[in-house]
Parts: C-alpha cells; structure tokens; sequence
C-alpha cells in the first residue's frame, strides 16, 4: 500500500501502523512508550499525528496504515501539543537539568554522571547518556516550566539483587510492565495504587525475588528514563562500542550485545528482543570477568613461592619442565567450556607433542560441574585448564601446571600459573547444546596479562620445538578444523530453560562456582543449596564504641543531615574547619565541613552529600550507630572579621556548610546576604536556620521553581550589575558551582573565596592527596585551606584530579552495594 507522509509517498506492508511506516522511512516520530519488540500501546501520546480526513490527533503507533493515508507529523500543532504533553511528564520527574541555561558548560566540565544515590538531575543520572526522555525534551525545544515541579518522595529501592530503582524518574510508561507480560507470560511487576500515586512495583508490597522475578533484566534494558538500573553497570555510561557475540555459561548459547567502555566489558544485554535471556548473561558476565580476584599474570614457583614472571619466563620453564615428562606420563585435563579451537589443540598438543594418550575432555554436568575422580595410572606431569580435581589426587605429580581465570587451590599447589582470557575477551567458535557452532567475538580488553588458551598452547608448543604450531590468529585454527561458519543463535523461536526458572541456571564454569565472582547471585533462590556465603549487608557503622549517631535524617533528596556526638571537637571547632570521617574501620577517611555545633551538647552537625560508596555508608547509618572514627576540627578556618558586605553562596551540601560562616560573620558585624541555589525548590533546605544568621537569604533554582531562575552566582552577579557594594563572596559546593562563581565574578573585581574539595586522605599534609594549583603555587587543601582565592584556582586540574579514581569507585559501588536478604523465600507465603 502507498501512503504519504509529510508529502513523502512511501510503501507500507499492510498490518504496519502509521509510526512503523515513518520509522522504515527514515521520518522521525518522537515517541517514549512505543518500542520494536512490544505490542503498541498508545500511553505517552507523544507519536501523535494528524490525518487528513481523522478527526483530532491519533497516535501513529497504534493507527494502522491504509492505502491512500495522508499523514502529517510535525505541523505547529503537533509541537505545540507534543511540548504541553512532555511538559506534564516532567512535572514529576527531576527536569531541572533539562531547562538549565548553563546547561552546555555543564556537559563539558562534567561530561559523566556523578554516583549520587537519588537522582535530582542530569549530572546525578546513570541513564544520562542514553536518556530518551532527554533526548525528546531536546528534541522538542522544551526550555521552561509553566509551574513548580513535584519531587515524588518515594523511596530509593537498593533492596533487590542486580536492579536499582528510582521510581522518582519513572513516567509511567509501562514498558518494562509490558516487556515482563512478554517474555515472562505473568506480571512480576505492575502498576500499583492509583491516580497520582501510582508506581511500578509488585503486588503486596514483596521483593523482586519474592514476586517471582527472573531478573532477565528486561525491564532495565527497555526504561527510556534510568528508573530502573543495572547496579553494577550504571556509573559507567554509555559504551565506547558493543560487540555481538555468544554467552558461554550454558549450551543455551545465547546471543548477547556486549558493551565496552575503556577496555572493560560493563553491559551484557540480549540481542534479540522477543525472548529473555537469563540472569547469568544480563548481569553476571561484566562482573565474572572483572573480579578483583582474576588471574592476570603468569607464576612460577620458585621454592614455596609462586613467583610473578614475565610471559617468556613462564613459557620457558613450563617447556623445560615438560620436556622431562613426553611420553604417556602426561596428561592434560579440560573441559567442555574451552572454545572448539582451544580443545583441538590441547589434543593436537597432547598427542603430537607429549606423545600422550591422556587427552580428558570433561563434559560439565547441568549445573556446570565439570569433576574428575582421579588422573590416569602412571601420570607425573599434568596441565589443568581449570579447577577439576581434589588436589589430594595428585599427590603422585611430580610437574603440575594450571591453566585458569581464577586462583583455585589447585593453582597454590601448581608449579607453574598461567593466566587465560575467556568469553568476551576471545575469538573463537563454542557449540551450544545442540552442537551447533556458534561464534565467540572479543569484545574488550584481555584482563591483565591474560592470553587465549589457543595461544598459549601454541606457544608453549614452539618453545618445545614442535612443528605445525605457527598460527598467528585463531582463524587457521578454526580453517584447519573445518568448522563451518558460525552464526548467533538469534533466531530461536523459545525461550531458554535458566531465563524462564533462574534456579536452573548454572552454577559453575570451568570448577569454579559463579556466585562466588558475582555478588548479586547469592542472594537468589537455587535449585541446589549455595555453599558460598551470601553477600553481607554492606559494613556500616558498628554500635558498643566508636562516635554515636545522636540524629540522622534526609533533608532533602540525597541530602542528609547527621548529628554526631564529638565533645572534643565540639570544644575546638571554628567556622569553616572540617573533619575527616571513618564510617566503619574499612571506610574511606572523606572530609566534611562542620556545618554545626554545640559546646554545650558537646555535638557536631554534618551535611552529607551521597556521591560515591564512603557517603553511601555514612547515608545508610541510623539514628543509634556509631562512627569508627571522626578526626578534627582540620583545616584553616574562615577568617572573621569585618569585611563590609559578604556575599555567602552555597550549593549541595554547602547550604549547610555556609550556616556557621553566615552567624560568625554577622557576629563580626558584616552585613551577610545568603544565596543558596538548588536545581529545584524540592532540593533547598535549611532556609529558617539561614534567614536566622543572614541579613537577607536569597534562593535560587536552576527551574525557577522558586521565583529566581539560575545558579546562585546569578544573584550575586545582578547585585554587582545594580552596583550594589559587595566585599566579599565566599563559595562552598560543588567544584563546578565554586568555578562558575569565581569566573564570573572577576570581572567585578570582588574578592572569591572558595572551599575547595580534593579528593583527601589524612588531612594533616602528609600524603599529599589534596594537592591543588592555586595562582600557579601548589597548595594543600587539608593545611593550607581549605579556603583559597577562587580567581587563582586551576579549576581543570581539580576537576581532572577528582575523577582520578572514578573507575576504582565505580567498581567499589557496584560490588557493595547493600542487599537485604529476603527471609520470605522465592514466593509469596501464602502461595
């Protein structure tokens, strides 16, 4: 059938809806709710149309398209309509960021999401890079709020294995509803409650796991907006590149879409979209590989020890050594798990290089458990492609050599280690369950110094001075095995055994148990009882010693108020001093700016920003709990004085950090104007103890949401533009706030003072982690500062110097995040 479009005649197969049509077509659409592998819907409204000939505005993803349709999408009309729609949408969702006027500076200063528990905008989002909602809202030009957004308050669900959720960005699309009916045939999740209170959730009020959830991760892969979250791979943005290739775990050789970003697998999702693939492949694959513990450089034992040496080193002894054992004394063990071109020249190595019979290929059983009983009679030397035998069996091996991912006790009783590369990080061919060749793509980077196994073997073999071993790719082995091409298992027509029932997923690869890489796991229903501990709620503080938690509270969202008991500090502390805190005796030691005290009480007050995994522990505290440790007062204060008019702008966790400052320096007689700037008006607290201590307390938000539009500097900079005298403007917030504040108010000539916040240890000078540039100097924030002139400050190193250690802080929030264990069982109860 022919239809045109925005005066464009295009062909449509009949049974495609209007919206199918412009999208094969290259006509753009917007749309949120719609999505290729669910059925249309017609929620959001967004693909609305106009028809000649069809009254009002029907949505094109549920419109069917006709012979002879006139269609229009982009008319005045159509805009008008769509900006009031996504405008209501954002009313409940944190939209600041997506109306803010520095919006672009912003994004070049910090391009990557911050590790904020809630999400209050953009620059605390996960899902920012890939964000349709923000996308659309720029696609659309949506620049303004006629009124106040709503913060919804609802709690930040960290309780669930593998997903995060943030119900407080979810729009209601109802796709990750849709895509669990899908693939699953029931509703593990559904919209609960009604009217404005309706949310995603489960029925009664149960876990994920309690409801039944395979955690297939569907529903994280279709969420246009980040409410839902793969907690292990959100802070890491969107990929460098993806790379399609097969899951190796079981024979159900799925076909996965795996995601890179600097060298490092961190997503793996499926790659087709009509069937679920299991929660080993959606969640377990980027974690496995990276484990802390993987083997990443070759050992030689050199007396007791396992001695680290170089490729060559290992290569060579392994060659001596066995050159002493060619005969039917050698055997070489594996397992199933090894790729096609692995196994054929672990055989091909055995037999015309050992002139060994003992070739044992072990086939794992449905769990994975790939076991031998015992070697051969006679046997002296052996290489183990993995953990598959009690190392009690092997008291008669004179040369034992291990080939692996993971240290496994047959690796402390090896002679020689050798690191391998599997899954993501090869190229080669596996067979799925029904034999049929599937292919293996490398799609990161090879974890430490690891190699194929195809390759070492091959090396191995050169250095004993075998022949026919000169491959230079895995491709000649593969040529040389005649294995037909491989193709991913794409187009099945059902579903795997493990995604549908998850306690039939395997719980082994290549001897060692999966669960004990990939924290999430333990805290799932198996059909055969875990022998690996479950994951522990994360360490938080401790009760019986340490600093007491006299008050704790969330004053705002991802904001929290702490009072702690700390007479001796409480003693000493002078405004803008800071002090270092240990949450539990394994924490980070993270400054915090005192934002009060009490002599009396013998009590300090402290503003918490949660941004990474130390103010995580210090947010998951409770009223009762006690600190480790608490260090202070450190730091040069605020000098206080009589300065004329100060200007105090705070942001974030500065609106407290600046209450102290504003009393001491009204106390010293200066007139003291308070600007406190949040993205909305949700996110401001403390404005009745500010107007206390400040002559004149000025809030601004970056949605206008509070009458004054824009960051606190833009207060400021108006009362310079109506020359009104201002001495002094002191900053304390986030690097980017102090930065702004201090650019743009150089051209006035106002003296800037800012509270700068490296990244710091001690805080006595001594490691030198708080180094900061400042009017060409080198400056120590813990001893110098933490106060300096914000026109001398090098704003890019501090900025570079922050994120040094984002990837190991993204690896720490991932593996501890807290998850409550579920006494209740798979079920509901009462089922």
């Amino acid at each position: 059938m022919k239809l045109t479009i925005d005066g464009k005649q295009v062909i449509g197969e009949k049974g495609k809806t209007v919206l199918e049509c412009a999208l094969e077509h290259g006509i753009e659409i917007p749309h949120l709710c719609a999505h290729p592998h669910l059925e249309p819907y017609g929620a959001c409204r967004m693909c609305i149309v106009e028809i000649e000939g069809m009254r009002g505005y029907p949505t094109s993803c549920t419109t069917p398209a006709t012979d002879g349709m006139v269609v229009h999408t982009n008319t005045q009309a159509l805009q008008n309509l769509r900006r009031d729609i996504l405008t209501l949408m954002m009313l409940e969702h944190p939209s600041a960021c997506l109306t803010c006027q520095r919006r672009e500076m912003c994004e070049q200063y910090r391009p990557e999401a911050e590790k904020a528990g809630r999400t209050t905008g953009c620059h605390t989002c996960n899902n920012k890079d890939v964000c349709e909602v923000r996308a659309l809202s720029k696609e659309i030009g949506l620049s303004d709020l006629p009124v106040p957004p709503q913060y919804r308050h609802l709690p930040l669900d960290r309780s669930n294995p593998c997903i995060d959720r943030d119900l407080n960005l979810c729009i209601l699309c109802g796709r990750c509803v849709r895509i669990c009916k899908h693939h699953h045939g029931w509703g593990v999740i559904d919209f609960v409650k009604r009217g404005s209170k309706t949310v995603i959730g489960q029925a009664f009020g149960r876990s994920l796991v309690d409801a039944g959830c395979q955690f297939c991760g569907a529903c994280v892969d279709v969420c246009p907006t980040g409410a839902m979250a793969d907690r292990y791979a959100k802070w890491y943005g969107k990929p460098d590149s993806s790379t399609d290739s097969t899951c190796m775990f079981c024979g159900a050789a799925c076909a996965l879409k795996l995601g890179e970003s600097q060298g490092k697998l961190v997503t793996a999702e499926a790659l087709y979209g009509d069937f679920p693939i299991c929660v080993l492949g959606r969640f377990a694959l980027p974690e496995f590989l990276n484990a802390p513990d993987r083997l990443r450089v070759p050992y030689v034992r050199v007396g007791k020890i396992l001695r680290e040496v170089m490729w060559e080193q290992a290569l060579n002894t392994a060659a001596e050594k066995l050159k002493e054992f060619v005969g039917p004394g050698f055997a070489l063990i594996c397992d199933q798990t090894s790729l096609l071109e692995d196994r054929y020249l672990f055989r091909k190595f055995t037999r015309d290089v050992m002139k060994s019979p003992h070739y044992i290929e072990i086939a794992p059983d449905e769990l994975g458990v790939s076991s031998l009983s015992t070697l051969p009679d006679g046997v002296k030397a052996a290489m183990l492609m993995g953990s598959f035998i009690d190392p009690a069996e092997l008291k008669g091996v004179d040369l034992l050599i291990v080939q692996d991912i993971f240290p496994s006790a047959l690796s402390d009783r090896a002679d020689i280690v050798l690191p391998v590369a599997v899954f993501a990080e090869v190229d080669g061919t596996t067979h799925d369950g029904t034999g049929v060749p599937r292919p293996l793509r490398r799609a990161c980077t090879p974890a430490g110094q690891t190699l194929p196994e195809w390759q070492i073997i091959a090396r191995l073999a050169q250095k004993m001075d075998a022949a026919g071993f000169d491959y230079p790719s895995v491709e000649p082995v593969t040529q040389e095995m005649g294995i037909p091409e491989a193709r991913l298992f794409s187009d099945r027509t059902e579903a795997p055994v493990p995604s549908l029932d998850l306690r039939q997923r395997r719980t082994h690869f290549r001897g060692h148990r999966i669960d004990a890489k990939v924290s999430a796991l333990r805290e799932l229903p198996l059909a055969v009882q875990s022998d690996v501990a479950a994951v522990p709620v994360a360490a938080v503080a401790r009760r019986g010693e340490g600093f007491v938690i006299l008050q704790k509270s969330e004053i705002a969202p991802n904001v929290h108020e702490i009072v702690i008991e700390a007479p001796h500090i409480a003693k000493k502390a002078l405004p803008g001093q800071f002090v270092i805190v240990m949450t539990d005796e394994t924490s980070e030691r993270v400054p915090f700016t005192l934002c009060d005290w009490d002599e009396q009480k013998g009590t300090i007050t402290l503003v918490v920003l949660e941004v990474g995994q130390s103010s995580r522990k210090l947010a998951l505290t409770q009223t009762g709990d006690r600190l480790a440790h608490v260090a202070g007062p450190l730091g040069i204060p605020l000098e206080i004085k009589p300065y004329g008019t100060v200007m105090l702008a705070g942001g974030c966790y500065g609106i407290g950090a600046i209450l102290l400052m504003a009393r001491s320096l009204k106390q010293a007689g200066n007139r003291v104007i308070g600007v406190v700037e949040a993205r909305s008006h949700y996110s401001h607290y403390y404005a009745d103890k500010l107007s206390g201590v400040c002559d004149q307390l000025v809030q601004t938000t970056t949605d206008g949401s509070l009458g004054i539009r824009g960051h606190a500097v833009d207060a400021i900079i108006q009362r310079l533009k109506d020359q009104e005298s201002v001495d002094l403007v002191v900053a304390v917030g986030c690097p980017f706030m102090m930065m702004i504040t201090s650019k743009e108010t150089q051209p006035f000539g106002v003296k800037t003072m800012v509270a700068l916040n490296p990244i710091m240890l001690d805080g006595t000078g001594m490691c030198g982690a708080c180094r900061v540039t400042v009017g060409g100097a080198t400056r120590f924030a813990c001893v110098d500062g933490p106060f300096f002139d914000g026109h001398q400050v090098d704003w890019e190193e501090l900025r570079d110097r922050r994120v040094a250690y984002r990837n190991e802080e993204i690896d720490v929030v991932g593996h501890t995040a807290p998850v409550v264990p579920h006494p209740s069982g798979h079920r509901c109860q009462c089922v």
